[in-house]
C-alpha cells in the first residue's frame, strides 16, 4: 500500500486499542511501527537493481521486524516518558505487522521470509493505492478523536472490504480460467490481479493507451485466435476492487485480458510469449540485472529490436501498465553489440 495508508492504519490501529496508560507514546508506537519497514526505500541510492532486490526484502520479513521493532521500542523506552518496554515492543510490532499485511494484500510481492528464503509472496487483493480503503480509514480516524467504538468499526469495515475484494479475486479467476479454455487454450495456471481502476470520459476526451502497446497486442501465428477489443475514452481511478486483469499461462505465451468481476466478461487485451522462453533471453540471463529482473516479474515479457549490428532487448512486466503522467515502470534494456559486453539501462 501507499506509505500515507500505512501510517493512517496504524493511527487507527492505536484508536482502537484501549488504553488506560501510554498516551503518545504509545500512539507513536504503533504510528512508526506501521511506517518503519518502508525505511528500506533508501535502497533505490544504490541503483535499481539492488532496490528490486532489496525493497520488501529483510525489512518486511518476519525475522527482521521483530528485531527492528527491539530497537525502535528501546529508542521509546530511553527517550520517553512510558517505561514499559515490553508494551512499547508489542506495539511497535504491531504497526509493523499491519504493514506487511497491508503490502501482502496488493500484487508488488513481499519476502516475509528473509533472510532465510527470498520468495515473493502476494495476494492479489487489492490495488497498491484504493480511495475506499484509505477512505475508511480516514473516516474512522474523525470519528473516533473521543471514543475508541468508531476505530474498532472501522477495523471491522476493512476486514469485511477485504473479504468481498477476496470474493470478487476468486470470481475474476475463475471467469479467466473457463473463457480461456472455452477458446481451446491450454491452462497452465490462471491469476487475477488488481489494476488500476477507470472511468469513461468521453472518447474525445482520452487517448491515453492504458496497458496497451502494439507490439504485444500482435497475436502469434499458431495461437487460438482471441478477440481483443480496444476502449478508448477511459481515465483512470483507484477507488475499489472493481478493474482486474485475468492472467493465462498457456506454457508458451501469457494471455491478459480484463475481467468484469460482476458479470464475468472477459476483455482479451495482450497475448505474448513468455519472455523467459525467448532465444535472445537465453544468451544474457545470467547478466545480474536480468536475473534479478527474471526474479522479480511475474509475467516478464521481452520486445526484440534491431537497430544496425546491435540487438535490443526490453523487459517489462504485464503487471504493471502505464500510468498518464509517468512513466511505465520496472523496464531494463540491454543492448547486445558483437566484440561488446551487453550494455544494461533501467527505466528505458
Amino acid at each position: 500500500m501507499d506509505t500515507v495508508t500505512h501510517g493512517l492504519t496504524g493511527w487507527l490501529i492505536s484508536r482502537a486499542i484501549p488504553m488506560d496508560r501510554g498516551g503518545r507514546e504509545a500512539t507513536a508506537a504503533v504510528i512508526v511501527g506501521s511506517l518503519l519497514p518502508d525505511a528500506d526505500n533508501v535502497m533505490s541510492l544504490l541503483g535499481s537493481e539492488m532496490y528490486l532486490r532489496l525493497h520488501r526484502g529483510v525489512s518486511h520479513g518476519f525475522a527482521g521486524i521483530a528485531v527492528t521493532s527491539l530497537l525502535v521500542a528501546l529508542l521509546l523506552y530511553k527517550f520517553g516518558k512510558w517505561k514499559d518496554l515490553k508494551k512499547l515492543y508489542l506495539l511497535v510490532l504491531l504497526g509493523q505487522l499491519s504493514h506487511i499485511a497491508l503490502d501482502l494484500l496488493n500484487s508488488y510481492g513481499t519476502q516475509i521470509f528473509q533472510p532465510f528464503y527470498d520468495a515473493r509472496v502476494s495476494f492479489d487483493i487489492l490495488f497498491v493505492v484504493d480511495l475506499v480503503f484509505t477512505g475508511i480509514i480516514v473516516a474512522g480516524l474523525l470519528l473516533s478523536r473521543r471514543r475508541a467504538a468508531p476505530a474498532q468499526v472501522a477495523m471491522v469495515a476493512l476486514c469485511v472490504y477485504v473479504g468481498f475484494a477476496t470474493f470478487l479475486h476468486l470470481r475474476v479467476e475463475d471467469a479467466v480460467r473457463s473463457a480461456a479454455q472455452q477458446h481451446g487454450v491450454r491452462v497452465v495456471s490462471s491469476s487475477a490481479l488488481p489494476r488500476l481502476g477507470e472511468v469513461h470520459i468521453g472518447n474525445g476526451l482520452s487517448a491515453v493507451r492504458l496497458v496497451r502497446e502494439a507490439w504485444a497486442q500482435q497475436e502469434m501465428d499458431g495461437m487460438p485466435n482471441l478477440p481483443i477489443t480496444d476502449r478508448p475514452g477511459r481515465y483512470p481511478l483507484p477507488a475499489g476492487p472493481f478493474a482486474w486483469n485475468g492472467f493465462i499461462d498457456d506454457g508458451e505465451t501469457y494471455i491478459r485480458a480484463e475481467v468484469d468481476p460482476f458479470s464475468g466478461a472477459v476483455s482479451w487485451k495482450q497475448r505474448v510469449r513468455r519472455g523467459r522462453d525467448v532465444p535472445e533471453v537465453r544468451e544474457v540471463e545470467n547478466i545480474p540485472d536480468v536475473r534479478t529482473y527474471l526474479w522479480f516479474a511475474r509475467f516478464p515479457v521481452v520486445q526484440t529490436s534491431h537497430a544496425g549490428e546491435k540487438t535490443i532487448l526490453m523487459f517489462s512486466d504485464l503487471r504493471f501498465g502505464e500510468v498518464p503522467g509517468r512513466r511505465r515502470p520496472f523496464i531494463l534494456k540491454v543492448i547486445e553489440a558483437p566484440g561488446r559486453s551487453p550494455e544494461v539501462h533501467w527505466g528505458g
